[in-house]
């Protein structure tokens, strides 16, 4: 879309149709987890764009103090739908790991305690409000988010393409960077394994949520990275980007280098999550005096231990980021879109 506050509009309303729909199922079931509902409408995904517009604009915008306000609302909510995914999916594979009923019966509270604090953000913010038998729609959030974004102002179609291009290729570059200097510490799973998926993920965040602003480079015959690209990836709905045919000034993403990206995240996401999962696990078995060959017994394939994780990643990194330089090939097409 060339008009910026469109692309907030689009997903901010798609946020508010997904709870809405939400809201509406919740009715027929007679529920009152309407955030176990919006998790299960995908209402994170609207979240995450949204923070890549708040994040983009913190950086480049005009207003990045209220880009910076958004970012915050939308963050926090985006978290909170994000810690009840996990306690879920926890409620989920046990139904296969079969922990004793003690174990099970925490992943059940863990999972209702971050639904409650999902469905208390979203009341605060504004877009629930407490009714005696439940939770109900309020439009005050959707209201104060539309007042505020018609105070923002924004650059030229133009000018708007090179901030966003430079951006995007010193986001490349400093991700590379801190890898190579250990900055990000790829011995350690949360600051620095899963720091570095989150990092390299902004980038298609960032890229999905301009809705056509960037787009996937067909045009300039640039063949770094080509050995990414096949029929089975391209077909893949996360290596699409959205199109607008009347999209002015558009930012051209190296095709190859989006895909390598892709597939990164999705290697470095399994071990990641194997990873946390099996050192969660073993803090949960001590609090409860379970042996570490019981919990290893019981998650059997999934039982991903500490130096197995770290040695993975290496791995893999070390293939894409350094034997492939995926960023370095990444930031280069962007820094030749500069001149």
């Amino acid at each position: 879309m060339n008009n910026p506050h469109e692309r907030y509009s689009k997903h901010i309303n798609h946020f508010d149709k997904l709870l809405k729909k939400s809201l509406k199922e919740g009715a027929k079931r007679k529920t009152i987890h309407i955030g176990a509902l919006l998790h299960g409408n995908d209402g994170r995904t609207p979240c995450f764009q949204l923070q890549g517009l708040a994040r983009i604009d913190s950086k480049i915008g005009k207003d990045k103090k209220q880009a910076e306000n958004f970012l915050r609302e939308f963050k926090e909510i985006e978290d909170a739908i994000g810690k009840f995914d996990y306690w879920n999916a926890m409620l989920e594979s046990n139904k296969h790991w079969r922990f004793p009923k003690v174990v099970g019966d925490y992943f059940t509270n863990m999972a209702y305690l971050n639904l409650g604090i999902l469905e208390d953000r979203m009341i605060r913010q504004g877009w629930l409000k407490r009714e005696f038998d439940g939770l109900i729609y309020s439009d005050e959030a959707l209201k104060n988010f539309n007042l505020a974004l018609k105070k923002l102002d924004y650059f030229g179609s133009e000018k708007e393409k090179k901030k966003i291009t430079k951006l995007l290729r010193d986001e490349a570059t400093e991700i590379h960077e801190k890898v190579k200097s250990s900055e990000i510490d790829l011995n350690q799973i949360e600051l620095g394994i899963h720091e570095f998926r989150r990092k390299i993920r902004w980038l298609g965040i960032y890229s999905s949520a301009l809705l056509g602003k960037v787009v996937l480079d067909n045009e300039t015959g640039d063949k770094a990275l080509s050995h990414f690209i096949n029929k089975e990836k391209s077909a893949l709905k996360y290596n699409k980007l959205p199109i607008n045919p009347k999209q002015r000034d558009p930012v051209f993403f190296l095709k190859g280098g989006f895909y390598a990206i892709s597939d990164l995240i999705g290697i470095i996401g399994d071990i990641k999550d194997r990873g946390l999962v099996t050192g969660e696990v073993l803090q949960i078995g001590k609090l409860f005096g379970l042996k570490e060959s019981l919990i290893k017994k019981h998650l059997g394939s999934e039982y991903y231990p500490y130096p197995k994780v770290v040695e993975s990643a290496h791995k893999v990194i070390k293939q894409y980021i350094f034997k492939e330089n995926i960023l370095l090939h990444i930031a280069e097409h962007f820094d030749k879109q500069l001149k």
